[in-house]
């Protein structure tokens, strides 16, 4: 799979290895370049005070939280995981807990209530480009839960436009079976193809938030389309 370059990533230079994971996650991770402050009704203004000596408490306390039984508890350390992972390259405290992280981190998408759903999301995509590793079944896991919902049309727009975001996102970054992503990439289509012209020619009729949720079906369809063999990549545009 061309475009993931992990062959030669490896065998690059530690140094260099270790500034380019650094200045890609300071890049990519930043969560306001991955989904606007709006989405989520909350500010994604990082009013924690972060040091290195007190990463380890926050990242456990805030996990903990997670399990806890309420609702708020849950957003707020939801929240505190999103500046951590969006602020600090910690790929070596993530990865130490990350069994802990996934096991809480499905039990919150599951939940798909409408704030701690999308945030869930956000924290879920920024989780996976903090380890920057291809892992399928992470990857099958995650889409698992996910998927039912993004599918489920009772759901908000503005929710399953978040789970459209995060499950192109961890596809990107963690799936290596080009089958399980065209599957993907078929099903965000079928989200998508509701703005295409009907057949008489007219412009279908939508609200704002089903727009949203097409434009996130479609950016996700997209990247993915990039991680595709060119072969293939020419059959999906031709089609």
């Amino acid at each position: 799979r061309p475009p993931r370059n992990r062959t030669a990533r490896s065998g690059a230079d530690d140094c260099a290895s270790i500034d380019d994971g650094v200045s890609t996650c300071s890049n990519i991770s930043d969560a306001t370049s991955i989904y606007d402050d709006s989405d989520a009704c909350f500010s994604t203004t990082n009013d924690i005070i972060l040091s290195s000596e007190s990463l380890d408490d926050k990242l456990d306390i805030s996990i903990e939280g997670l399990r806890n039984k309420d609702l708020k508890t849950r957003e707020n350390s939801l929240r505190t995981l999103q500046t951590l992972f969006s602020q600090k390259y910690i790929v070596d405290l993530v990865s130490s807990r990350s069994e802990n992280l996934i096991e809480q981190l499905i039990n919150c998408l599951r939940k798909s209530n409408e704030i701690e759903g999308q945030l869930s999301a956000i924290v879920t995509s920024l989780f996976i480009i903090q380890l920057g590793e291809s892992n399928d079944e992470l990857f099958i896991k995650f889409r698992d839960v996910i998927m039912p919902i993004l599918r489920d049309e009772s759901k908000s727009s503005l929710l399953r436009k978040n789970y459209a975001k995060a499950i192109g996102i961890i596809c990107f970054v963690a799936c290596e079976d080009i089958s399980a992503t065209l599957e993907l990439m078929k099903a965000l289509e079928i989200i998508f193809s509701r703005s295409y012209l009907h057949g008489d020619g007219t412009i279908p009729i939508l609200n704002h938030d089903l727009q949203e949720l097409h434009t996130a079906a479609l950016s996700s369809w997209c990247l993915l389309t990039s991680t595709m063999p060119n072969n293939i990549t020419h059959e999906l545009i031709r089609t």
